[in-house]
C-alpha cells in the first residue's frame, strides 16, 4: 500500500493542526492546515475560526490566529491573504505586501492565489468545503497557495498557478511538491444543473470527477484538482492526496454547505523557511 503523503491530523500541542509528511520532507517550507478546534468563538463559529468575513469579533479571530500560528513561533502580523472571490486571480507578493490580510480589509484584493520567493511571507487562505492547493518548488525555490472552490476549479485555478511557477519563476515542473487540502467529498457535493452543465462541457461531467445524479449530480473537487495537476506536467507521487471530507467530519471542521452558511473558516498557510525542518 502506498503511503500516506497527504495532510495529516497531529494532536500534539494546542490547537491541533494537519501537516503533510510530502511537505516536512522537503526541507524549505513551515506549513499546516487548521481544524475547528482549540480557538475562543462562540456558537455557530466554535471554536478556532480563522477568517473575519464570517461576522466574528475581530478580536477573537486575532486570538484564533495568535493561538494556531503561535505553534511555529509565527506573528499574526506575517500573515499575507487574497479577499478571495472565487476567480482564477493570482499575485506574486514580497516584502511590501508583510501583513496585508493580518486584519480586517487588508487583504490583496481581487485574487484566490499567492505566489512567492521571499521567506518569512506566511501565504494563509481560508476554506470551509472549497479546496487549498500548495505548491512548492524547492530548488528555486517558489511557493503557491491557492483557493479552489467549484468556480475557481472550473477555471483551472491550479494549473494556472502551476504555469506561473516556470514561466515567471523557473520553475521546472517535475520537481513542484503538490497539497490538497481538506475539502467537501463528492458524496456531500451536490450541485444543480446548471453548474453540472458547465463542469460537462469543460470534460468533467463523468466519474470519477462527476456522478449525475437527478438534474444535477455530485461533484468530486479533488478528484479534478488532482487530475488537472496532473495534466499540468506535475508527477502523481508528488501530489498528496487529499483523504478528508469537511462536510463528512463536524468534530473537525467547519461546512459551508453542511451548515447553511453561517460558520466560521479553517486556514491553511504556506511559508518558505529554508532554516528550519520539522516532523510528525
Amino acid at each position: 500500500m502506498a503511503e500516506n503523503l497527504g495532510f495529516q491530523l497531529v494532536e500534539g500541542g494546542a490547537p491541533p493542526c494537519l501537516q503533510a509528511p510530502l511537505f516536512l520532507s522537503c526541507g524549505v517550507v513551515e506549513h499546516g492546515f487548521s481544524t475547528r478546534l482549540g480557538g475562543c468563538s462562540t456558537g455557530p463559529l466554535a471554536s478556532l475560526n480563522m477568517a473575519f468575513h464570517t461576522g466574528d469579533q475581530p478580536r477573537r479571530v486575532l486570538e484564533n490566529r495568535r493561538r494556531f500560528f503561535n505553534r511555529w513561533g509565527y506573528s499574526i502580523h506575517q500573515l499575507v491573504a487574497a479577499q478571495q472571490v472565487h476567480g482564477t486571480g493570482l499575485v506574486q507578493v514580497g516584502r511590501d505586501d508583510l501583513g496585508r490580510g493580518s486584519t480586517p480589509g487588508s487583504s490583496i484584493s481581487g485574487c484566490d492565489a499567492l505566489v512567492t520567493t521571499e521567506p518569512g511571507l506566511v501565504l494563509t487562505a481560508f476554506a470551509a468545503d472549497c479546496q487549498l492547493i500548495f505548491l512548492v518548488e524547492p530548488q528555486v525555490p517558489v511557493i503557491a497557495l491557492a483557493h479552489a472552490g467549484w468556480r475557481g476549479t472550473l477555471g483551472e485555478i491550479g494549473p494556472r498557478a502551476v504555469e506561473y511557477l516556470a514561466k515567471e519563476c523557473g520553475a521546472r515542473r517535475e520537481r513542484i511538491l503538490a497539497l490538497l487540502s481538506p475539502a467537501i467529498c463528492g458524496r456531500c457535493y451536490r450541485v444543480g444543473e446548471e453548474v453540472a452543465r458547465q463542469f460537462a462541457g469543460a470534460g468533467w461531467g463523468e466519474p470519477p470527477y462527476f456522478t449525475p445524479a437527478g438534474e444535477g449530480g455530485c461533484l468530486h473537487l479533488t478528484a479534478i484538482n488532482r487530475e488537472q495537476l496532473i495534466r499540468a506536467g506535475i508527477r502523481a507521487e508528488h501530489i498528496g492526496d487529499n483523504s478528508w471530507c469537511t462536510s463528512c467530519r463536524p468534530d473537525l471542521f467547519y461546512s459551508y454547505r453542511r451548515e447553511g452558511g453561517h460558520t466560521g473558516r479553517m486556514a491553511g498557510f504556506l511559508v518558505l523557511n529554508n532554516s528550519r525542518r520539522r516532523s510528525l
